[in-house]
């Protein structure tokens, strides 16, 4: 088969040679095993078609002959599950004599039920996106493993933010109110600290706990936690006057990953870098925002601040130099 043909065929084309390591494919099976030509060439079949798929052509190429057209369901490396019309065979010399495998796949998408599972994992995709934020479900997708109980000590930046006068309010209107006041500054506040690269680890009734350099790694964290905090701010502002926020952030160790049980788990950051970004919100007075020491020393020039001295904090025996920032510039 000539490399023109291979790249204009309609169909996914995949070259093989006798031990089945790729020698070439076209751009539509680039797309059908989310790879590229460079990253597949010289690889084992099976490490680019995937566990389901792979077992699927291993029986076509044993079963078949080339021109035996079969339909099969397998889970694409994407993780996407696809039905194919596909076929897999003998490449021949002009001899006559083997020197190669050729698999060819159509997707098949008339089938209702195919439609319902990629309309259903679709929306479990987008509800997965809500619950855990982008980076976070990414990964989830990615790599399955992922899930697994377990952490690792890492630096983050934490930002830790409360509504200020909360039970009063709570305490005023009802709690179908409640819930839609909050709705309103929390979807304002999440906006913003997710525009700056945070990601929200929870929502705990009229707080926000998010983090940065996890679970991705950001070079430039703890300036972009105090750009996400000031966003933040000046978002719950725009809203309205209900509500303010205190916001505390903190840079340091934590103890960052799934963290829970085989049972329930959720991926969070633990110890006392997020417990000091906590008791720093909580000296924070509504539309301010105080961060440690340890934080303007890691985001660089052109933070503006007023210093607020060492701070003795609930819980620490050891006080906290504290600052309330201004402006980045």
């Amino acid at each position: 088969m000539s490399l023109a043909l291979l790249q204009f065929n309609p169909s996914s084309v995949v070259l093989m040679d006798n031990e089945g390591r790729i020698q070439s494919l076209n751009g539509n099976a680039e797309r059908l095993l989310s790879t590229t030509e460079a990253n597949a060439v010289g690889k084992v079949y099976t490490e680019v078609f995937g566990d389901s798929l792979a077992s699927r052509v291993f029986s076509l190429v044993l079963k078949g002959t080339k021109a035996d057209v079969r339909t099969i369901e397998a889970t694409l490396p994407g993780g996407r599950r696809a039905r194919l019309r596909a076929t897999a065979g003998p490449l021949r010399d002009e001899r006559g004599a083997v020197n190669g495998i050729v698999f060819v796949a159509d997707e098949d998408t008339s089938s209702p039920k195919l439609e319902e599972l990629a309309q259903r994992e679709e929306r479990l995709r987008g509800a997965l996106r809500r619950y855990l934020g982008d980076s976070v479900a990414d990964l989830v997708n990615a790599r399955p493993s992922f899930v697994d109980v377990g952490g690792r000590t890492q630096t983050v930046s934490v930002l830790h933010a409360d509504v200020r006068g909360y039970t009063t309010i709570a305490e005023d209107m009802p709690p179908d109110r409640v819930a839609t006041l909050l709705v309103r500054y929390h979807g304002a506040a999440a906006k913003a600290i997710r525009e700056h690269g945070g990601t929200i680890d929870r929502f705990a009734g009229d707080a926000i706990l998010a983090l940065w350099n996890a679970p991705a790694e950001q070079a430039d964290h703890a300036r972009l936690a105090l750009e996400g905090a000031l966003a933040m701010r000046d978002a719950a502002r725009d809203v309205g006057a209900d509500l303010g926020y205190g916001v505390g952030v903190h840079t340091g160790e934590a103890m960052v990953g799934n963290l829970g049980s085989d049972q329930y788990q959720n991926f969070t950051a633990i110890g006392d870098t997020v417990n000091v970004a906590a008791r720093l919100q909580a000296q924070a007075k509504p539309g301010e925002v105080i961060c440690s020491k340890a934080v303007i020393a890691a985001a660089g020039k052109g933070v503006r601040t007023t210093p607020l001295g060492a701070l003795d904090l609930k819980g620490r025996k050891t006080p906290v130099e504290a600052f309330k920032v201004e402006k980045l510039s």
